[in-house]
């Protein structure tokens, strides 16, 4: 039966005192009282909101940490009792063999309703804590199904992606967000999460500094869109916000995904340093040039027009990556994809250059776009768009040129955080998109996923779609505006050699995703 819930969540910012446990929880009753007389019904404090978060070692949390169910969530029940309400809350767990978690818990008028161990591990965490063995558990309740994450699990896309997919409405967001001046919260990270599951985010971050470590705040209160309904920078106090769960709500993209093609998300090729047995590639320099156009009246026109703009060009090295935007053509002409492919290959013979592009083939009935890369000897490789395609095998490609290895993906297969994994998986250095100007863009959500997989991007999209960026972390960061034309960047080899560290894919947990390869019963 189909229930459409509307009641406000609350999050909560404030600044635990390290150690200082039984203020700590005063002022956890003080704000869960406030938040539930302004009317929430779901109220969600920071990750070690009774503690504190930076410890050196288990000798010097061991005072503070503590059972579930324990004193902490027996507070919180009578709270939840007497308001009929619903908290989560982080706090460090001790179990029955001594084990100690970061570990986050849902309370409701009935008492413990559940906990969650933090997964993916944050710099003080390893010193005293243990991962959570388990993928993230959905919990159902009158208000929703909720699951809890904690702080780092954010930055990678699986443990939220777990959580809708056994069915989650909300996310219950417990974290102690550090950052610099540079990291303006709420952040984009927890925006992208929401967005892309479709689900609602309440993020509640703690403030102030503790040993060193400066907490941003910008605790709020997200949409399904990714859309900030509510938040609060800086300073303690409550968000509170109306939210709207219905609990036969159609998610779009998780109808799109194609699980056959993500057998790559449970491999870990990084677990040693890469070339060992796999060969790279010499670090050289190389150029990367984006082009953005719009339609043409024939192909021979596309012709003229990027011999003449080639003929301009002044690259840097012989190493030459050139992105173009999908081909479209007036009054929706159709070509032989083999011909363009021909075409491109000669102005790579002719430029020294490799060249990606796409064009949506008449072929099929939907018109699905075909990503390529040619080089002068003619097509490397092409694969047709996995998500809302028509080959069923369809897989995503990488090719090896002979300075860097390239991951092609469509603008549509860019929505989904599953095909860049696989491409990094795949051992692509740059991930580069050729899109047209129908898939909604937003550079803030690319660049997340360019950076949280270790890779650089390219993104050449129609002059109109003002969608076209050259990114790696901090190293570089373009993007286009109506009067840009193309993108350029020269890369010089320390540049792919910090992608290739793959950081942040070392510590993936792939235990925990199996279910992202399973075909969910709709």
């Amino acid at each position: 039966m189909n229930r459409i819930l509307s009641y406000k969540a609350a999050a909560v910012q404030f600044e635990p005192e390290l150690g200082k446990v039984e203020e700590n929880r005063l002022r956890m009753i003080e704000f869960a009282n406030k938040a539930a007389k302004l009317g929430a019904k779901l109220i969600v404090f920071p990750e070690m909101a009774t503690s504190g978060y930076v410890w050196k070692n288990r000798e010097e949390i061991s005072p503070f940490v503590e059972t579930i169910p324990g004193k902490t969530t027996s507070i919180l029940t009578d709270i939840c009792l007497s308001n009929d309400c619903y908290i989560v809350t982080g706090l460090p767990e001790v179990d029955s063999n001594g084990s100690y978690y970061n570990s986050a818990v849902l309370v409701g008028p009935e008492g413990v309703i559940g906990t969650y161990r933090k997964t993916h591990m944050f710099s003080a965490d390893p010193l005293w804590a243990r991962e959570g063995k388990d993928e993230t558990p959905v919990y159902d309740t009158p208000i929703g199904k909720i699951a809890m994450l904690i702080c780092m699990d954010a930055m990678y896309f699986e443990p939220s992606r777990i959580a809708v997919l056994k069915g989650a409405d909300i996310i219950a967001f417990p974290t102690n967000w550090v950052g610099k001046g540079g990291n303006k919260p709420p952040s984009n990270t927890w925006r992208l999460r929401a967005k892309e599951n479709e689900l609602y985010w309440i993020a509640s971050n703690r403030c102030g500094t503790e040993r060193g470590a400066h907490f941003t705040g910008g605790s709020g209160v997200i949409d399904p869109t990714g859309e900030v309904l509510e938040c609060l920078i800086t300073g303690e106090g409550i968000v509170i916000q109306e939210i709207t769960v219905s609990t036969s709500r159609e998610n779009r993209l998780l109808k799109c995904r194609k699980p056959y093609a993500y057998q790559e998300l449970l491999l870990n090729p990084y677990l040693w340093k890469e070339g060992e047995t796999r060969a790279l590639s010499d670090s050289v320099s190389f150029d990367v040039l984006c082009l953005s156009l719009n339609s043409f009246p024939t192909l021979q026109a596309f012709e003229q027009y990027v011999q003449s703009y080639l003929k301009k060009c002044k690259f840097n090295t012989e190493n030459r990556l050139l992105v173009v935007s999908e081909i479209s053509f007036d009054n929706d002409q159709s070509i032989d994809l083999k011909e363009y492919q021909n075409l491109l290959s000669d102005i790579a013979e002719n430029y020294g250059l490799f060249i990606v592009s796409s064009y949506s083939d008449s072929t099929y009935s939907n018109r699905i776009p075909i990503s390529f890369i040619v080089g002068p000897e003619g097509c490397m490789g092409q694969y047709q768009q996995v998500h809302k395609g028509e080959i069923e095998d369809s897989s995503f490609l990488v090719v090896e040129l002979p300075f860097l290895r390239v991951g092609l993906l469509t603008g549509f297969d860019a929505q989904f955080p599953e095909s860049y994994r696989v491409l990094a998986k795949l051992g692509a250095d740059l991930v580069a998109v050729s899109t047209n100007q129908e898939i909604p863009f937003e550079a803030w959500a690319q660049k997340i996923r360019a950076y949280e997989n270790d890779v650089a991007l390219a993104i050449a999209a129609p002059i109109t779609a003002v969608n076209s960026m050259i990114f790696l972390h901090s190293e570089v960061s373009i993007e286009s505006s109506q009067a840009d034309q193309s993108l350029y960047h020269l890369f010089i080899p320390k540049m792919v050699s910090k992608a290739r560290e793959r950081s942040f894919l070392r510590r993936l947990n792939h235990h925990l995703y199996d279910l992202l390869v399973e075909e969910i019963q709709k």
